[in-house]
């Protein structure tokens, strides 16, 4: 449980979601409105420079995957709830970036340690 640490701002991003949700407040509007594309710019990012494959090399307190895909998937429900179909878009394609990068990661273990 040492990782939780490591997903604090996972977590409140989270709750800024299911607060502007329920409550429809303009300042979460803009941290979801900032959050969100830098996010999807950064999974991107990850993906093409084989960052994330370098940063699970690396090993420590790394949160597990199921972790992230309940993270997104809430994320992307409560996006759907909200009506807003384009952060509900955005976080389908972080939820999918980050499966890629999950599987990469597995793929990229199972050929160190078979050679």
């Amino acid at each position: 449980m040492a990782w939780i640490k490591h997903v604090i701002l996972d977590l409140v991003i989270l709750a800024v979601l299911a607060a502007w949700t329920l409550t429809g407040a303009v300042w979460m509007w803009w941290v979801i409105a900032i959050y969100t594309p830098l996010l999807v710019v950064l999974k991107v990012a990850a993906l093409t420079m084989g960052v994330s494959t370098a940063v699970k090399a690396k090993g420590g307190d790394q949160a597990p995957d199921w972790f992230f895909h309940v993270v997104y998937g809430l994320s992307l429900v409560l996006m759907l709830v909200a009506g807003n179909m384009y952060f509900a878009a955005a976080w389908a394609l972080i939820w999918v970036l980050s499966a890629v990068g999950n599987a990469r990661n597995r793929s990229s273990a199972r050929n160190r340690t078979a050679g």
